[in-house]
């Protein structure tokens, strides 16, 4: 059930933020649907008209040039490793419609995956991928359009958003206030990216509030935009809860049995309702969990055998089915084997049936369903055809070394882990895989002191060499720094050992995200010395890395206390006391 979990948890955090947690972006500037091979080409070279114009220059520049002609700025943020960017590419990027609506704004790629985009991301708050926002020629932000939508809505909210130039967060403020608001508010209400909001539009104290007040205020006469902001706001308080809670959750949970109990309404919310599901049966009462689980099972099951549905669509409800199916089993408990095997024959039918621009997307979803069902050989073959196929082969790689990692063979994870690192190409990638090969070195082989110097000198050469490196990555820095000294910080012996306590602890979710968190065996003889030298070598690299800025009037904030761990300050008045 961890694995559910962990990857229900991604389709969450896509769907809500911009494709989607259910499928979005990269970094390809795409031509029309015979044009490229949505894995990582260039972007095009001569405009005649039938490509997306992507801005190539400063970012800052490009807000001018919107204000300048007065069209608004169209921001699009993905990754090579994102699994579920390729499919807004691929199914919305490459379409001519689209394309020809783009040239009514000015387009900016942000997926070159360079240091600056990391200052960037904190600049417009975007955390997760894909990311799509739309900006006045004022530079004031509009919308995020979320993803895991067709191509007629995606054109109809876009088109909104460039004819109405109001902002989402002005609307949110007119609905939750009594305003009334026209039929084309709610739709660009309901095509909003409410999961990359980042306190935008609803705010930074009680976002379920805002949001629970935004979807109270929908009227019946918008039945296809409540919906939406219905599931929507489950998603909002799903990544606020701390633990499942029935009572809270029941009033998304008679939403959604009303949704259900209307054909049309369910379809049209058909993704969301993959995504969610399991997480709507894991919230309900018992006798409420089991009906919803068998309404969910029912809507996902046509849909799967729907051939007309498209590849990724299907393997995404295909996904949400194995999710929602094994829901209420208990721990020990499998599924029959005639749902095993109807669930494994269309699985294995759409791997199959993948394309060079569904690939990526697809076998993200696709690896996590075998998985679920305990099929391990399928799952490792999967993720050897996205190895094999995809242009960002250790996202897949990374996904091996899961299975291994499950299977505690914490050598064969890391040199998966490895693997991945050295396949990454833009330096972003780079920085994000080689920061968590060093963290996962650490924990999961942390008597392999040799690699993990040379790994975190390389990763620290790396940062230095980029233009700001040292100040753009700064939170990875700290990151990989905290797991550094964890290694190299021997124990108080005066200190209780709470480690078989904190692993009792541990959640489900913590324990699928962090598995790999206690492979050392007590009985071996920990070489701190040696562990001290690394840091202070480590020390020594940063010293030199930094001397360039040792006339600047302002250093990096990694130059002055690289490796160094924080002191707690005495307690003043126990100081006194004594």
């Amino acid at each position: 059930m961890a694995l559910r979990l962990l990857v229900a948890t991604v389709s969450i955090i896509v769907l809500l933020g911009g494709c989607a947690k259910s499928e979005d972006a990269t970094q390809v500037a795409v031509t029309s649907e015979s044009g490229v091979d949505g894995n990582g080409a260039d972007g095009p070279k001569v405009d005649d008209g039938t490509e997306i114009r992507w801005y190539e220059g400063d970012i800052d520049d490009a807000f001018a040039l919107a204000k300048q002609q007065g069209k608004p700025l169209f921001l699009y943020w993905g990754a090579d490793w994102c699994p579920y960017c390729k499919e807004l590419e691929a199914t919305i990027f490459v379409r001519d419609e689209f394309i020809k609506l783009s040239h009514q704004f000015i387009a900016v790629d942000l997926s070159n995956g360079d240091s600056e985009t990391i200052r960037y991301s904190d600049r417009f708050k975007m955390y997760s991928l894909p990311t799509v926002i739309v900006f006045s020629p004022e530079g004031e932000e509009l919308t995020r359009i979320r993803g895991g939508i067709n191509l007629e809505e995606y054109a109809s909210v876009l088109e909104l958003t460039l004819n109405e130039v109001r902002p989402v967060a002005e609307l949110v403020a007119a609905a939750t206030t009594g305003n009334t608001l026209s039929s084309d508010d709610w739709e660009m209400l309901a095509g909003y990216s409410w999961g990359q909001d980042r306190g935008q539009a609803l705010g930074e104290d009680d976002p379920v509030a805002t949001m629970t007040a935004v979807w109270d205020a929908c009227p019946d006469t918008e039945p296809s935009a409540c919906s939406a902001l219905a599931i929507d706001t489950f998603g909002v308080w799903l990544s606020e809860a701390e633990e499942e809670n029935v009572e809270e959750a029941a009033v998304y949970v008679d939403a959604v049995q009303g949704i259900l109990a209307d054909p049309a309404l369910a379809k049209t919310n058909l993704p969301s309702l993959a995504v969610y599901g399991s997480y709507l049966v894991d919230n309900a009462d018992e006798e409420t969990g089991t009906a919803l689980q068998a309404a969910l099972l029912a809507l996902f099951k046509p849909a799967v055998e729907d051939l007309e549905l498209g590849t990724l669509k299907r393997a995404n409800v295909l996904s949400g089915y194995t999710d929602t199916a094994v829901a209420l089993l208990d721990e020990e408990a499998t599924l029959p084997e005639s749902d095993i095997a109807w669930i494994k024959g269309y699985a294995d039918e759409l791997v199959a049936a993948l394309t060079t621009y569904e690939v990526h997307a697809g076998i993200n979803q696709l690896w996590g369903i075998y998985y679920t069902l305990d099929l391990v050989e399928d799952a490792r073959a999967t993720l050897m055809v996205g190895i094999e196929r995809s242009r960002a082969p250790y996202y897949f790689m990374s996904g091996m070394a899961y299975i291994e990692r499950q299977a505690e063979n914490p050598e064969a994870a890391i040199g998966w882990y490895k693997q991945a690192w050295e396949a990454t190409r833009l330096p972003l990638d780079r920085a994000r895989w080689g920061g968590g090969y060093v963290s996962r070195l650490t924990t999961m082989t942390p008597d392999n002191t040799a690699e993990i110097q040379r790994a975190a000198s390389t990763l620290m050469a790396d940062f230095a060499s980029q233009k700001n490196g040292l100040e753009n990555y700064a939170k990875r820095i700290e990151r990989v720094e905290g797991a550094l000294l964890d290694w190299a910080t021997e124990p108080d012996p005066t200190e209780p050992d709470t480690s078989e306590l904190d692993a009792t602890e541990t959640s489900t979710t913590e324990a699928a995200e962090t598995p790999e968190a206690s492979t050392t065996d007590a009985s071996n003889v920990v070489d701190w010395a040696a562990r001290a030298a690394v840091i202070e070598a480590l020390q020594a690299q940063m010293t030199t890395q930094c001397e360039p800025f040792a006339d600047a009037t302002e250093s990096p904030a990694v130059c002055d206390r690289f490796l160094i761990p924080d002191v707690e300050e005495p307690d003043e008045t126990v100081a006194e006391a004594a």
